[in-house]
C-alpha cells in the first residue's frame, strides 16, 4: 500500500446487480431533479444522495446488543452568479421539493475534467460483519488479553461496521458515484486491582481484517503503563512515537496545510526547508488500500496524491478547486462530504507521513540508547500556531540501551511546531492511520530529538 502512493488502475464496476439496479433509480431520480432546477432558470445547480447501513455491536461481558442502520439522503446546491441555496432532505431525490428562498451568496460548480483510471477494491462489495463473526472476534480478543497480561480482562467493545454510496449530477455535466466502506472498534479494557481503564480504536475496511492478537497487545502494553508508570519531572532527549501518536500530533497539524495562505507553507515559506529528509507528508485521495479510497472528491473533482512536503521542503497546501481557478492542476480532489447535510469544505483523505519500508520498529528501538518510547496519546493535541507550540497527553516506556526500563504515565509531550518538524530523524514502516479531521490522518513509528516530556497538568 506505501510503496506507491500515486497508482491508478483500470476501473472496474464489480457491485452487486441489485446495488447497480438500486444505483440507476437513484439516477434518475437525480437526473430528473436536476432536469428542474435548470427549467426554473438556475444554471448553476446540483443534485447529490447518499445511501449508507450500518451493524453495531456492544459487547459487555455476556451481553451482546446488536442493531443495523439505514439512512438515505439528499442535497441541492443551486444559484447563479448573485444568490444561491441550499437544500437537504431525507429520502429519494424529489423534483417537487418546496425549494427555500435564494439568500447565499453566488455559486459557481465546478466542471467535468478527465478522471484518471481507478480500481474500486473488491472488498467494497463485502457483506457488513454478521452476529458469530463479530462475537468470535471480541471474544478473540479477550482470550489474547489474558493470555498476554494474566488479570487483563474485556470490559467492553463496541464495532461499528458501514457501507455507503454517494452519487452525484450537476448542470455542468458533472456526473460521479463513489462508495465507502469501513469498520471501525473501540475496546475498553481493565485489570484486577487496578482503578484505571484503557481505550484502544482500531480500523480496517473489513471486521474481518482486525488482528486479535495486535489488538490485545496493545491493551496488554497500556494496562502495563497504567499499572507501574511514573510521571518525569521534564525529560528530554531522542524519543521514538508510536503511530497513534504521531498521527494524532500530524492531526492537530492539517489545518496548517490547508488552503491558499496556509500557515504550514509559511513555517519555512513556500518551497522553504522545513525539516530534514525523512519529512514527507503527503495526502492523496486514491492511496491504494485507503479506508476512504475514491476516484473523485465530494464534489465530483479528481482525487490525486500530492506531496505537501517532500524530504522536508515545503511544496504546496491542499487546495479545492475553487481555491485555485487560474491553475486547476493545482487542486488536490479534497472537498470532504461526511454527509448529504454537509455542503462541501476541503479537508484531508489519506493526509500521512511517508514510511519507510526498510526500517522496522524494532530496528528504531535497538538504536535508542536513552529515551522513550510514547505508545498512545491520552486525549487531544492542543496546537497553538501562532505561538508555534503544541502540547499532547502521552504513555509509554523509558528506554535504557534498547530496552524498556520503565513506564511512563501522567506526561505531556511538549515542543515547537518547528522543533517538531525539523526533530524528525527517522521513520519504520508501519504506517497506520486513525480518523481525524474530516479524513484519515497517518503516521509510521516516528524518532524525534529536540522535544520534552513534563508533568500534565492536573
Amino acid at each position: 500500500m506505501v510503496n506507491d502512493p500515486f497508482r491508478s488502475d483500470p476501473p472496474r464496476d464489480d457491485r452487486a446487480p441489485s446495488d447497480r439496479q438500486r444505483g440507476d433509480k437513484r439516477g434518475e431520480a437525480l437526473a430528473e431533479t436536476l432536469s428542474v432546477l435548470e427549467g426554473a432558470g438556475w444554471p448553476e445547480a446540483e443534485v447529490y444522495a447518499k445511501t449508507g447501513r450500518s451493524r453495531t455491536f456492544v459487547v459487555e461481558g455476556s451481553r451482546l446488543i446488536s442493531t443495523v442502520r439505514r439512512e438515505e439522503g439528499w442535497a441541492v446546491r443551486a444559484g447563479d452568479p448573485r444568490r444561491s441555496f441550499f437544500y437537504a432532505a431525507t429520502g429519494t431525490p424529489r423534483p417537487d421539493a418546496p425549494w427555500p428562498e435564494a439568500d447565499g451568496e453566488g455559486l459557481r460548480l465546478p466542471s467535468p475534467r478527465p478522471v484518471a483510471r481507478w480500481t474500486a477494491p473488491a472488498d467494497l462489495d463485502a457483506p457488513l460483519v454478521g452476529e458469530n463473526d463479530a462475537l468470535a472476534l471480541i471474544r478473540g480478543i479477550g482470550r489474547a488479553l489474558d493470555t498476554e497480561l494474566p488479570g487483563a480482562r474485556l470490559i467492553r467493545a463496541v464495532l461499528d461496521d458501514g457501507a455507503s454510496e454517494a452519487q452525484l449530477l450537476s448542470s455542468r455535466s458533472m456526473a460521479a458515484r463513489t462508495r465507502q466502506r469501513v469498520a471501525i472498534l473501540r475496546l475498553e479494557a481493565g485489570k484486577q486491582k487496578l482503578a484505571a481503564r484503557v481505550h484502544v480504536e482500531a480500523l480496517a475496511r473489513e471486521a474481518r481484517l482486525l488482528n486479535p492478537v495486535a489488538l490485545a497487545r496493545r491493551l496488554a502494553d497500556r494496562l502495563l503503563v497504567a499499572e507501574r508508570g511514573e510521571t518525569p519531572v521534564r525529560d528530554r532527549g531522542e524519543i521514538l512515537l508510536a503511530p497513534p501518536v504521531a498521527a494524532r500530533l500530524l492531526a492537530g497539524l492539517v489545518p496548517l496545510w490547508l488552503g491558499p495562505s496556509a500557515a504550514g507553507q509559511a513555517l519555512g515559506e513556500l518551497h522553504g526547508r522545513l525539516g530534514g529528509k525523512p519529512l514527507t507528508l503527503i495526502d492523496n485521495g486514491r492511496l491504494p488500500g485507503g479506508l476512504v479510497e475514491a476516484p473523485v472528491d465530494g464534489e465530483g473533482v479528481t482525487a490525486r496524491g500530492v506531496r505537501l512536503v517532500a524530504e522536508g521542503v515545503a511544496q504546496q497546501p491542499l487546495l479545492a478547486w475553487w481555491q485555485t481557478p487560474r491553475q486547476p492542476g493545482l487542486a488536490s480532489g479534497c472537498s470532504q462530504r461526511p454527509s448529504w447535510r454537509d455542503l462541501p469544505r476541503p479537508g484531508p483523505t489519506h493526509f500521512f507521513l511517508t514510511p519507510s519500508p526498510e526500517t522496522s520498529v524494532a530496528d528504531l528501538v535497538a538504536d535508542l540508547s536513552r529515551g522513550y518510547y510514547l505508545l498512545d496519546a491520552e486525549g487531544e493535541a492542543r496546537i497553538n500556531p501562532g505561538g508555534d507550540r503544541f502540547a499532547l497527553p502521552v504513555c509509554g516506556f523509558s528506554i535504557d540501551r534498547g530496552h524498556a526500563s520503565g513506564a511512563v504515565t501522567g506526561a505531556e509531550l511538549v515542543g515547537s511546531i518547528r522543533a517538531l518538524l525539523r526533530g524528525i530523524l527517522a521513520t519504520a514502516r508501519d504506517l497506520t492511520f486513525l480518523p481525524a479531521a474530516g479524513g484519515m490522518v497517518g503516521a509510521p513509528t516516528v524518532l524525534v530529538r529536540g522535544l520534552e516530556l513534563v508533568r500534565r497538568p492536573s
